[in-house]
This record gives C-alpha cells, sequence and structure tokens, in this order.
C-alpha cells in the first residue's frame, strides 16, 4: 500500500515537472496566445545624444547583428542590462534613464526603441527598418486590463513596434516583459 503511494507521487511529481517544463519552453507561445497589445497613440522617440548612453549600448553588443531579428534581441538585451523596472519611475528619456537605471514601462520602451534606432543605423538598415514606442493597450483573454484593474501600471502600456518602411512588416516587443519572463515578441491586438 505505501509502495502504490510512494509510485502514486512520484508520477505526480515527474508530470508536475513536465507540465513546468513545457510550459517554460512554450512561455513565449502561451504568452502571445493570452495576452495582445493594441495601439493606441505614439510615444516620443528619442534619439541618442548622451554619450554615456552610446558607450553602453557599443559595450554591450556582444555579436554583430547581421538581421533586424538579431538588432531586435540585441535592443532587448540591452535595455534589461541598462534598467530595473519601476513604476515610480517618471522619466523615459533613454539619455537620462541610461545614469538613473531604473524606468517604468512607458521607459523601457523608449528605451529599447532608442537602442534599437541607434543599431538599425549603425548596421545601416535605416532605409529599411524603423523602431518606434507606442503608447498601448494590454489584453488578457481579451479583456482590457486598463479597465479591469486599478493597477496604474496598465493604465498605458508601452511597447515597440519594429517596422519595415517598405513592406510594412511589424514586429512587436514588449521590453518589460523580455526583462521578466524572457518573452521576445508579442502580438497585436
Amino acid at each position: 500500500m505505501k509502495k502504490k503511494r510512494k509510485n502514486k507521487l512520484a508520477t505526480i511529481f515527474v508530470v508536475l515537472v513536465i507540465v513546468l517544463a513545457a510550459a517554460f519552453v512554450f512561455r513565449g507561445t502561451l504568452y502571445r496566445g493570452v495576452t495582445g497589445y493594441k495601439e493606441d497613440g505614439g510615444r516620443k522617440n528619442y534619439k541618442v545624444k548622451d554619450k554615456n548612453l552610446a558607450v553602453f549600448i557599443e559595450n554591450n553588443i556582444d555579436n554583430p547583428a547581421d538581421d533586424i531579428e538579431s538588432i531586435i534581441d540585441l535592443s532587448l538585451k540591452i535595455t534589461g542590462r541598462a534598467l530595473d523596472y519601476s513604476t515610480e519611475a517618471t522619466e523615459n528619456d533613454p539619455n537620462k534613464t541610461v545614469l538613473l537605471r531604473r524606468a517604468s514601462n512607458a521607459g523601457y520602451a523608449a528605451f529599447t526603441a532608442s537602442a534599437g534606432n541607434y543599431l538599425i543605423d549603425k548596421y545601416k538598415l535605416s532605409k529599411i527598418w524603423e523602431a518606434q514606442p507606442v503608447k498601448g493597450k494590454l489584453f488578457v483573454f481579451g479583456q482590457d486590463m486598463q479597465k479591469r484593474t486599478k493597477n496604474k501600471s496598465f493604465k498605458d502600456y508601452d511597447f515597440v513596434i519594429f517596422r519595415n518602411k517598405i513592406t510594412k512588416r511589424e514586429i512587436c516587443v514588449d521590453p518589460a516583459a523580455y526583462d521578466k519572463f524572457g518573452i521576445k515578441r508579442i502580438s497585436k491586438y
């Protein structure tokens, strides 16, 4: 009787580990399946003007980027290395947040777009691609989180759109979701 119980507990444990491992491996797909972002206006797009910001970006280039996907991934990594998330942060200008080391969702988006545009220029893709931070709304299971919760971090949920100027293809990212959960791409609602 005790042996059957131990076997049952061991089986439950193994199944639980497999489910958690699968959820971790497929977290991006799961996240995109339950969340969506709706563009709700533009945000200021900051140029890299401060020497500290340019040096920070240059010092955090692990490998040269050879396409837009690697530029986007590098922009997200650089943002994660530069900033800590804070709902109380009010500064969004990446030329300042690189020194403050903290930003809200809007600051994360502004930083990623600035780093992205810097890298797009560096790797000579600016005639084709651009990065733009946008004000957005976050939907979870089709529900507008701005209306469903009193949490102020959902008021305007900024994200970044990397847009091909020729084909109009868009690649959307949420730098805060990347920093917290490792989610590289998001879906527009």
